[in-house]
C-alpha cells in the first residue's frame, strides 16, 4: 500500500478501490453524509487528508463504544 503522502491529493472511487475497499463500500462511503465529498460534475472525490482524518475518526469511534 502506498503512503498516504504518495496518494493523489484527491482520492476518486478507484483510489479507493486501490487502498483495498470494495466497490460496495466505495460508494457507501462517498454517499455517507458524514464524509467530507466533493462533487465535481457527476463524480465524487475525498480529499486525502480529509479522508484520513474521517477515516481515523471512525477508529477513534469503534474504540470508544466498546468501552
Amino acid at each position: 500500500m502506498n503512503s498516504r503522502e504518495n496518494l493523489p491529493m484527491m482520492l476518486s472511487a478507484n483510489e479507493l478501490q486501490a487502498m483495498g475497499f470494495t466497490r460496495t463500500m466505495v460508494y457507501k462511503i462517498l454517499n455517507s453524509e458524514d464524509v467530507p465529498v466533493v462533487k465535481i460534475g457527476s463524480r465524487k472525490f475525498i480529499q486525502r487528508d480529509k479522508f484520513f482524518k474521517w477515516l481515523d475518526s471512525k477508529e477513534t469511534n469503534i474504540h470508544n463504544s466498546a468501552k
